[in-house]
């Protein structure tokens, strides 16, 4: 089945909305956490998905921002429908630093439209004792609780088994493909699928009308993840345009995965070390991954306190290191270390700490 295929935008999915309620004064200082515009955030931050097919299963990070001289512990996020889960958090948030939510939705068990309410608390704590700071204006503890919603439609009618395009781990220069089948069990007469959307420069897509049992009408679709797609995570969606008139002629398939660079660092390529007195030293394991066995030559970039130790071991998918902390004086370092391999490959880690006074 030849269908023409459409470009999507780079940007998938729209910034969290404004829900329009409520006075500004009731507005809980929590949700800065999560606007971009801190000294104006919106009432209540708001997701909206859209219409999705019955199993669809949908990722979704929420990005939350520290922007307070103290640390910020982020209690347990707790959904108020079992439909959605929440996969990973920032338990901790020092000043500035950026973290996350990770959401899971799974629209198996729900029809029509869905509201889930997650309530996000933040408390303040003392960096030195741990204890809960208190509010000076208020005599209580310096915590609030973010306002987050997060609405999407689950269309009965349509259903893909499985929830998504999940692709896991890929090979960087490889090619992957996944395949869900979309069934349709509704009141339009001559359901179709006609056109594709999706990122060109990413996926290869293909359509193929099937017959299931009781569905009245079916297509396979393939999605074709091609070789040269960038390292990183896969965070995106393809939509299937249909016959139907109006917002319900689209149909939005999540898609993830992970394209595993040739050679990477697993967790990310930084390193932060807290405040470490001048005369002592701290230390952190950084694994190195590839795709074959390699052995790390040399680390290039080392000093002002910055240290690393390579073990006499045999080549290995995996190799670790371990990056010593010693300030020679207090202040902030950074030091970018360029870890060379026998392939011939090289991956840079920027390491950052801060030396103390002694004590």
């Amino acid at each position: 089945m030849n269908l023409r295929t459409l470009t999507l935008p780079l940007l998938v999915l729209a910034a969290p909305l404004a829900a329009q309620e409520g006075p500004a004064k009731e507005i809980p200082w929590a949700n800065k956490f999560f606007a971009g515009n801190a000294d104006n955030p919106p009432p209540v931050i708001l997701q909206d998905f859209g219409v999705l097919p019955k199993g669809t299963i949908k990722a979704y990070r929420f990005k939350i921002t520290n922007i307070y001289a103290v640390p910020m512990q982020v209690m347990e996020p707790r959904p108020s429908c079992g439909c959605m889960s929440v996969a990973r958090y920032s338990a901790q948030l020092n000043p500035q630093a950026t973290g996350y939510i990770d959401i899971v939705i799974n629209t198996a068990s729900v029809d029509g439209e869905k509201e889930v309410r997650l309530p996000v608390q933040f408390w303040g704590r003392d960096p030195k004792t741990g204890d809960s700071i208190i509010d000076p204006k208020t005599k209580r503890p310096f915590n609030s609780e973010a306002k987050l919603v997060i609405r999407f439609v689950s269309r009965p009618e349509i259903a893909v088994n499985p929830g998504a395009f999940q692709f896991g781990q890929v090979p960087a220069g490889q090619k992957a493909t996944q395949t869900v089948t979309v069934t349709y069990t509704g009141l339009q007469p001559n359901w179709k699928i006609v056109e594709v959307g999706i990122r060109k420069e990413l996926f290869d897509a293909d359509v193929v009308p099937v017959t299931v049992r009781g569905a009245k009408a079916a297509y396979q679709v393939t999605l074709t993840l091609k070789p040269g797609a960038p390292a990183g995570n896969l965070d995106e969606h393809i939509e299937l345009k249909t016959n139907e008139p109006g917002a319900q002629a689209v149909v939005n398939l999540a898609v993830s995965g992970h394209v595993q660079a040739a050679l990477s660092i697993v967790g990310g390529d930084q390193v932060k070390f807290k405040g470490v007195e001048v005369g002592k030293k701290d230390e952190r394991q950084v694994m190195v991954q590839a795709e074959k066995p390699f052995k790390v030559k040399a680390v290039e970039g080392q000093g002002d306190g910055v240290t690393v130790t390579l073990l006499p071991v045999a080549e290995n998918k995996v190799q670790v290191l371990t990056v010593t902390f010693a300030p020679e004086k207090p202040g902030p370092v950074k030091k970018v270390l360029n870890i060379k391999t026998d392939t011939g490959k090289s991956v840079q880690l920027t390491v950052e700490g801060i030396g103390k006074e002694p004590q």
